[in-house]
């Protein structure tokens, strides 16, 4: 079993999991995390603890849903833009967040990125004879 597989059990999964393979004791009072650390720890598998923080981009996602609930409130009753516009912008720029926090996740999950290879020396370019008219 991978940490993938582990993440993407639901918590009475998890629970009855960490019940039947092994030891763990308290498994009723633990957040997902700590019980798939715990699991992982268990059997072996090997946790990365640079993993996407999935609390900050939970949280950023929240706050995009409560700009995008002022957005259309803004859009029914006043119709101020000045202040459609800055929630716009805050919208935009927390999409471009939560992504940027999930890709690097994913980068550091996979692993140092290879280094390209020394591009090759350019060629001095070629003379073109003239054109005879």
């Amino acid at each position: 079993m991978e940490l993938k597989e582990l993440r993407r059990m639901t918590m009475p999964k998890l629970r009855d999991l960490a019940k039947q393979v092994t030891e763990l004791q308290g498994v009723l009072g633990m957040e997902k995390e700590a019980l798939i650390r715990a699991i992982a720890k268990a059997q072996g598998i090997s946790y990365d603890e640079t993993t996407k923080d999935a609390n900050a981009i939970h949280s950023i996602k929240h706050d995009i849903r409560e700009l995008k609930k002022q957005k259309t409130e803004i859009l029914t009753s006043s119709r101020d833009r000045k202040k459609l516009k800055r929630v716009q912008r805050r919208i935009k720029l927390l999409k471009r967040l939560s992504r940027h926090l999930a890709h690097e996740a994913k980068t550091t999950q996979a692993g140092p990125a290879p280094q390209p290879a020394a591009p090759a020396p350019a060629a001095a370019p070629a003379e073109t004879p003239p054109a005879a008219s």
